[in-house]
């Protein structure tokens, strides 16, 4: 008292008294776990905060074994404590080694290689699964992005063009290793704007980076960007306040279009981010040597009497039986290895056809093209599906949801079987706001296709064919069905409607986490309040 929701705070007030709880403890902002039984079921502390007294009370709830599944998430609260003492930065839920990063000067991108991990009873036994990851950034900042659509001469930044590239993307910021979505722009403040601490206390963002993270901001007259935040559950009657960032400290995140459609950056990232079995099994095995041989680690997990096993675990596999397919009158088998039949299925007619008729494409002004290269080319794949297809109805819209949407309510009648949207970019607005109307306020069956995809004439064919698959299935049609083994009788009810996947090559190395002497460690479970 009184209540504070910050978790990293109220661990720092809980360690104020470290020598009364102990070094062996797990806090998770909420409940505590330790070794032993406190003197009396319920203890009351003081701390303090920036001069504020701050009164805790911790009471004793009741007594785990080490075998309790709710000695599971308290595993993993010791396992990411672990990740934090081998230096590995928190970014979102995983960790990542910064140390370790490997950087495309020529692209300006960094790749910061990390870990999935969880611990949870699998089989028989408390296995810590493992996975790798990696954070991809851009050694560019929003800060840059905007200058570099500013008019030369006027010096001033193309608004529209700037929201389009920032609205909806992701930023990373340094200082506090976090990310956000920036969901507005607002160009009337600025880094010298003053804005209300917790506390209460006004000052500007310049003097806020000063203090709290020894970082200077030097173009003071930038916008700054808005970020709506994450709803916490325990927040809700709260008035929700975004959160507001200054563009010079935020780097950007993931893959522009631009990089996307450059072969030498895809073919560089490849490299380093699509690890075969052999390269992840190797770098889990650095992990877990790592734990091995870190003291700092070492003497955590003696603290509890805990271990980890030095091996993988290691079991059987199999391999599925070839699985027959059926497609109208043909049939073929699928290769195991590759679980890719589309080329098979390329090659005559569907198992239910459905015709299209009546229906629908919106397009972009500078979309025209992409959209005509996808009309012929469904001309060309659809007959040998035994798709009936008339001529579409051509829409020209702007590159928004509310051109999309007023351009439906006009053209759209209760004969349209479908709908295909062309889209200039990947915006999730866009897309969202298109099938939220197409689903919500007009059902009706719709395909959404970036422009972008369409500019490659080599897989131009492919991506038609797998297009108009798609629609098929949207109006209700079937591609193929496989044998099931069941009842003759319901055969012909259990068609198995199908979509090309394909599988990447990927292994999960799972390490056992085996307890010591489990007798002589019977953790105590109290709460914080």
């Amino acid at each position: 008292m009184p209540d504070i929701e910050d978790g990293k705070v109220r661990s720092e007030l809980l360690l104020q008294h470290k020598a009364f709880i102990g070094e062996c403890h797990i806090f998770d902002g909420s409940s505590l776990l330790l070794p032993h039984k406190l003197l009396l079921p319920k203890t009351e502390l003081v701390s303090l905060l920036k001069n504020q007294v701050v009164k805790l009370t911790i009471e004793f709830i009741s007594e785990l074994s080490p075998n309790s599944p709710d000695c599971l998430r308290y595993y993993n609260i010791l396992f990411r404590r672990i990740l934090k003492q081998m230096n590995l930065k928190q970014v979102g839920r995983n960790y990542y080694n910064k140390q370790e990063a490997t950087e495309f000067f020529d692209h300006k991108l960094v790749i910061w290689p990390g870990y999935v991990t969880s611990i949870l009873e699998y089989e028989t036994s408390i296995t810590l699964c493992a996975d790798v990851n990696h954070k991809l950034l851009r050694m560019q900042t929003a800060y840059d992005l905007i200058t570099g659509l500013r008019d030369p001469q006027t010096r001033k930044e193309d608004v529209e063009q700037v929201s389009k590239e920032l609205i909806g993307s992701i930023v990373f910021t340094l200082y506090n290793n976090k990310t956000y979505r920036v969901d507005a722009i607002n160009w009337e403040d600025n880094p010298r704007t003053k804005f209300k601490k917790s506390g209460g206390a006004e000052i500007t963002f310049v003097d806020y980076y000063r203090e709290q993270y020894n970082t200077e901001v030097t173009d003071l007259t930038q916008p700054l960007l808005i970020s709506k935040g994450k709803w916490k559950k325990s927040q809700q009657d709260t008035p929700h306040k975004p959160i507001m960032l200054v563009p010079e400290l935020c780097y950007l995140t993931g893959l522009s279009d631009k990089m996307r459609k450059d072969y030498r950056v895809m073919r560089d990232l490849a490299l380093h981010m699509r690890l075969d079995p052999e390269r992840r099994q190797h770098e889990l095995r650095k992990l877990m040597n790592t734990i091995q041989t870190n003291r700092e680690v070492q003497r955590e997990l003696q603290l509890w009497d805990l271990k980890f096993d030095t091996n993988f675990v290691s079991f059987s596999g199999r391999i599925l039986k070839e699985v027959r397919i059926f497609q109208g009158r043909r049939a073929f088998d699928s290769h195991p290895q590759f679980a890719d039949w589309s080329r098979e299925t390329r090659s005559g007619p569907l198992l239910n056809v459905k015709s299209l008729d009546h229906w629908l494409i919106l397009y972009p002004t500078r979309n025209y093209g992409a959209a005509s290269s996808l009309v012929q080319s469904l001309r060309k794949v659809t007959p040998t599906m035994g798709i009936a297809m008339r001529e579409a109805k051509m829409l020209e819209v702007s590159d928004t949801v509310q051109s999309y949407t007023t351009v439906l309510e006009n053209h759209v009648s209760s004969k349209t079987q479908m709908v295909l949207c062309v889209l200039s970019s990947e915006k999730k607005d866009l897309y969202d706001g298109i099938k939220q109307y197409l689903c919500v306020k007009c059902p009706i069956p719709s395909q959404c296709v970036v422009a972008r995809t369409l500019d490659k004439p080599q897989t131009l064919m492919t991506i038609a064919t797998k297009i108009a698959q798609q629609m098929n299935c949207k109006m209700g049609g079937a591609l193929w069905k496989v044998e099931t083994g069941m009842h003759p009788c319901l055969q012909s009810r259990s068609w198995l409607l199908c979509s090309c996947i394909h599988f990447e090559s990927t292994m999960r190395i799972h390490v056992a986490l085996v307890t010591g002497n489990t007798s002589a460690f019977l953790p105590t479970y109290h709460s914080l309040s």
